[in-house]
């Protein structure tokens, strides 16, 4: 698992919203929480995972802020423009960038899915969970595009069918 599945963050999570995220977890499984025996050695082992990937989630987003500048707050400003309904904004800000990194994949998608442009919205979902593998927010994204494809082919089907006067 990577750092922000570790701590259930998104990957444009901010630096507080990395620490607020640990505080939670180290809350829940600090090992003095526990009795001694088995329970405290998990809850040691659980620990030492979420102070790892506390320090990479830190690390990654000093690097993207340093590396990439802009990018990592113009992916913020386009899932706001989802959140706000602006999809063509978002579409054309996601068009000026140079990258296509995992998130801008996803992005993409979500725009295309709610500009219902199921087909399209289903390949950049595809390559943004073949970049990013072990993000379970871009598989649970690609398997509802695959669904609502699904149900808009059979759909489309019916209706063909009933125009044509054949029975459903």
């Amino acid at each position: 698992m990577n750092g922000y599945e570790i701590l259930n963050i998104p990957v444009t999570a901010t630096r507080d919203e990395i620490r607020s995220a640990y505080r939670n977890l180290a809350r829940r499984w600090h090992p003095d929480r526990f009795m001694p025996g088995p329970e405290r050695d998990w809850a040691n082992e659980k620990m030492a995972a979420i102070n790892a990937a506390y320090r990479a989630c830190l690390n990654e987003a000093a690097q993207a802020n340093s590396s990439a500048g802009g990018e990592r707050e113009a992916l913020l400003r386009v899932q706001a423009l989802i959140d706000d309904g602006k999809y063509q904004s978002a579409r054309k800000l996601l068009m000026g960038f140079d990258t296509r990194c995992a998130e801008w994949n996803y992005l993409f998608g979500a725009v295309l899915l709610k500009l219902r442009e199921n087909q399209k919205a289903l390949i950049y979902l595809s390559v943004a969970a073949h970049q990013a593998p072990d993000c379970v927010k871009y598989a649970r994204a690609l398997k509802e595009a695959q669904q609502l494809n699904a149900t808009q082919r059979l759909s489309n089907l019916f209706a063909r069918r009933v125009r044509v006067g054949g029975r459903p």
